[in-house]
């Protein structure tokens, strides 16, 4: 076995120390630890449809939150926008195949009957062919959010939906739906 030199052992001393070090200038920073930090929900996003070839509907998330999708209707850029009713009636449908593979949902009742919109002073008038008065909020929002974007008028327009059992008071997409279940 040869004895060590003496650089050689001085440069093995040296690395611990330098490890050392640098673990202490890593962690030692000067910024305190903190626990979890609870910031609130998930990022939204507002979508817009471009064109008067696209639909706004509005399903629910796994979570239940209300998500818009955006759905083409004509490949005609030229194409009148869809009337609200028929929007609606496509609502009523509920997602698509790929849709519900997202995991999206619907609190609506499948529906077969017409929808009648009506429009008069700022307030917007959905008649639907089924009871209004046991919709959870989320169901209710789909339809209030999914007219409101059909009118063009996301957050101004006043939306009151009326079925079999009576009539909901007016709601906007973005405010509190007075007079509905909870919203799950």
């Amino acid at each position: 076995m040869r004895p060590r030199s003496a650089p050689a052992a001085a440069g093995r001393r040296f690395v611990p120390a330098l490890v050392c070090a640098a673990a202490a200038l890593l962690t030692g920073c000067g910024v305190p630890g903190s626990g979890v930090v609870e910031a609130g929900g998930p990022a939204t996003v507002e979508a817009f449809p471009g064109t008067p070839n696209r639909l706004t509907l509005f399903f629910l998330s796994p979570e239940g939150r209300l998500t818009p999708v955006l759905r083409a209707t004509r490949d005609d850029a030229q194409a009148p926008p869809v009337a609200t009713a028929q929007v609606v009636t496509v609502l009523l449908d509920g997602p698509e195949p790929q849709e519900s593979k997202a995991g999206l949902g619907t609190g609506l009742p499948s529906s077969a009957g017409p929808v009648d919109v009506a429009s008069s002073r700022g307030t917007i008038r959905i008649t639907l062919p089924f009871p209004v008065r046991r919709l959870k909020n989320n169901a209710v929002r789909q339809i209030v959010c999914t007219a409101a974007y059909a009118e063009g008028r996301e957050d101004a327009a006043a939306i009151v939906l009326a079925g079999g059992d009576g009539t909901l008071a007016p709601a906007r997409c973005g405010g509190a739906l007075p007079g509905t279940a909870s919203s799950r």
